[in-house]
């Protein structure tokens, strides 16, 4: 009698699913990595372009967002300081016999710290006594935050990328 015979090893059906279990696990590690990935990339972007619309370098908005992340967590969160900005962080202070310039900004009745300090600081007196005194600085809140809704819709399309490549990097490592 002529037949079929087809036979299972055990020992195949062990390693899938082991492969399987693992497979979740692994997944969660590509979808942190994205989402931190997509933090700092949120960032770039953003500081990027309120750079560009305040007219100075990044450096100082930079300083302003921090990226808290965990490998474990399932969440990033990217924190964003809009305090104003002091203004010697848009460019070198320059005293005018009206006030002070500081790159295409001028500033009515302030003066340069004559202070010995690494930075040129800028003030400006409250009131007419010789002080108190505060600090000139410059908002720059409306801008961070007009840019941050702009690359929002931009970030979820951005961590669909990264999470595909860090899927297929995490699954190709196996």
């Amino acid at each position: 009698m002529a037949g079929f015979e087809l036979k299972f090893a055990v020992d195949g059906w062990g390693q899938v699913e082991m492969a399987v279990g693992q497979a979740a696990k692994k997944l969660d590690l590509a979808a942190a990595r994205a989402l931190r990935k997509t933090a700092q990339w949120l960032r770039t972007h953003s500081s990027r372009e309120i750079a560009k619309a305040l007219r100075i370098t990044q450096s100082p908005i930079r300083h302003r967002f921090d990226v808290f992340s965990q490998a474990t967590a399932r969440e990033v969160k990217l924190w964003v300081g809009l305090r104003p900005l002091s203004v010697h962080y848009l460019g070198t202070p320059k005293q005018t016999p009206t006030g002070v310039s500081v790159g295409h900004r001028a500033y009515e009745d302030a003066f340069i710290s004559p202070m010995k300090t690494k930075y040129p600081l800028v003030w400006r007196r409250k009131g007419r006594e010789r002080l108190p005194l505060e600090k000139v600085t410059e908002d720059w809140a409306s801008e961070g935050v007009t840019a941050l809704e702009k690359w929002e819709k931009r970030a979820e399309q951005q961590f669909v990328v990264f999470f595909e490549h860090e899927a297929r990097y995490v699954f190709q490592a196996a």
